[in-house]
């Protein structure tokens, strides 16, 4: 491919402590990390769940 390492979307349910079913709502409602359909198939690019990860810190007041 290009390099990058890609996870379907069970490892990435284990990643974010979700489940399938909460990633793919997510997906409907256009939240979570960005995501690739390869072959039917839902991939994750393990970057953009880090970088998904990163987004969601909140700085304590």
């Amino acid at each position: 491919m290009n390099g990058k390492t890609y996870i379907d979307q069970k490892a990435c349910a284990g990643i974010l402590s979700r489940t399938e079913k909460c990633l793919a709502a997510w997906r409907v409602r256009g939240y979570g990390p960005a995501y690739h359909r390869i072959g039917g198939r839902v991939m994750f690019c393990l970057d953009d769940v880090v970088s998904f990860i990163n987004g969601t810190k909140v700085d304590a007041t």
